[in-house]
């Protein structure tokens, strides 16, 4: 069954440590594709980004893919065909300090 399309939210926020949103992923099951959509509004330092899918059967988080690092504000975007997974969240490292989003554009 095919879902309409929607924009999701992966994280959104200020962040002054690595962390992730393993604990509140977006479900994707029934996507297909994916558009991932950052937008880095203030940044002191650099910033990593990894899109990450879970695997059902280990529980394990993986990574999906990667932007390139970031060491000023801009945006970026990123698209993802096929092998997204069932769940998906995102994974940043910033030695300093970092506000930003990440929304996925999900399609079946």
């Amino acid at each position: 069954m095919n879902e309409i399309p929607h924009l999701q939210t992966l994280f959104s926020g200020t962040v002054t440590s690595d962390g992730n949103t393993q604990s509140t992923p977006v479900k994707c099951r029934w996507a297909k594709e994916a558009t991932f959509f950052l937008d880095v509004t203030a940044l002191s330092g650099t910033l990593d980004i990894e899109i990450q899918t879970k695997d059902s059967r280990t529980g394990k988080w993986h990574k999906l893919a990667t932007f390139d690092q970031k060491n000023g504000t801009g945006t970026d975007e990123g698209f993802i065909e096929y092998g997204i997974g069932e769940l998906l969240a995102v994974k940043y490292v910033v030695p300093g300090s970092a506000t930003f989003s990440l929304n996925v554009y999900l399609k079946g």
